[in-house]
């Protein structure tokens, strides 16, 4: 009889329930995001439920460096939810005791700001913005797009509050727009795009005033038509003066005056070349187009209005050297003369019409004169062709 008792005590434990068991069976988390993708400033709903369910039960949220983002406390039917505001792209997991969700990924795209300056033809446009999240040192792309293409890009650095500058310059006519765009490995690209803004084509003339005439005097020198840089903003006679250089080299109208025509042929202009290939400094007179080219270097730096001899006294064509100079009026008052043929000289003079009109001098605007009368030693070649 003792022997039967441990052996019934043994069958007893084995037909027991496992109660045990259940009680250290181990419980599951879940968690889902109300979105996958999310922009810088908003929020996102994070939200599970725990089995078996509980309330009151604290659940944490963690991201992928552990980091706790927040904490939930389970209802009745054992779910949670809380709303963080993700500053960069993470992936989130729930843990409950000793139990961890699937990892959750919520994506973050970047807010980007833009605005430019007005847009005008030959001037700079700067283009300003800014990034959310900053991230100090990061590059932004900047672009100028017309028509929907790009026509110029800058990559610039973005500053410490996450602000941006660009500037480019304007050289075709059109309607402009700027964008911005950034992304990073852990921020979605983001991109805002400017209203758009045309540049004008404005008519000017003798006396008008403004940036227009700042802007249209500095594209002339930039394309060698001789004229005295000034900031004043006046459209003189000297602005004239290279205005109408420029009509005759690009085959225009040979008036002083601008239009839309002249904006769009200065930005994208016929540029004459010199027809001799000397190293030398030398003057070029083209009796077609009536200007006189300053010549160095095989390379054209001055182009001046003109006007040459009539065809009842004309202008010999040929080579020729300036052979005698008078600083000052001669005795028929030719101003400043530099003569290279006979008595035919390079010459400042009062009247300086569009087309061939003197005695067989080449008449120069006496603003320029004395200019030229410094650039004609005694032996600088003067070439005169048709």
């Amino acid at each position: 009889m003792r022997k039967a008792a441990p052996l019934l005590a043994f069958l007893l434990v084995l037909a027991a329930p496992p109660l045990a068991a259940a009680q250290t069976e181990a419980g599951t988390v879940t968690l889902e995001a109300s979105a996958d993708t999310v922009a810088i400033g908003e929020s996102v709903t994070l939200s599970g439920s725990i089995s078996p369910a509980a309330g009151g039960e604290v659940v944490r949220i963690v991201d992928d460096e552990d980091a706790q983002v927040g904490t939930a406390t389970t209802d009745a039917d054992g779910g949670f939810s809380i709303a963080i505001e993700p500053r960069a792209t993470r992936t989130y997991r729930a843990t409950w005791s000793d139990a961890a969700s699937d990892e959750v990924l919520v994506r973050v795209r970047a807010f980007v700001s833009v605005r430019m300056t007005a847009v005008r033809l030959f001037d700079r446009v700067t283009v300003r913005g800014t990034v959310d999240p900053a991230r100090p040192g990061a590059t932004v792309l900047v672009e100028l797009r017309k028509r929907g293409r790009t026509e110029l890009a800058s990559r610039v650095t973005m500053g410490a509050a996450g602000g941006f500058v660009a500037t480019f310059r304007v050289m075709e006519p059109g309607t402009y727009r700027a964008r911005a765009s950034f992304g990073a490995s852990d921020l979605v690209r983001d991109a805002a795009v400017t209203e758009a803004d045309g540049t004008p084509l404005p008519a000017l003339r003798w006396g008008s005033r403004g940036m227009f005439v700042e802007l249209l005097e500095r594209r002339l020198v930039e394309l060698d038509y001789r004229l005295v840089a000034t900031r004043d903003g006046v459209y003189d006679g000297r602005t004239a003066d290279a205005v109408i250089a420029f009509h005759k080299v690009q085959g225009m109208s040979r008036v002083s005056s601008v239009g839309p025509a002249t904006w769009r042929a200065l930005a994208d202009p016929r540029t004459p070349r010199p027809r001799y290939e000397w190293k030398a400094f030398h003057f070029e007179v083209d009796q077609t187009r009536q200007v006189l080219y300053a010549v160095e270097d095989r390379r054209i730096v001055a182009i001046l209005h003109v006007s040459t001899g009539k065809p009842s006294t004309p202008t010999r064509d040929g080579v020729f050297r300036v052979a005698r100079k008078i600083a000052g009026f001669s005795p028929n008052r030719l101003y400043f003369p530099s003569y290279f043929d006979g008595n035919r000289a390079l010459h400042g003079w009062t009247e300086v019409p569009t087309y061939a009109a003197s005695h067989g001098c080449v008449r120069i605007p006496y603003w320029n004169a004395l200019w030229v009368y410094g650039l004609a030693d005694f032996g600088v070649r003067v070439a005169v062709y048709h």
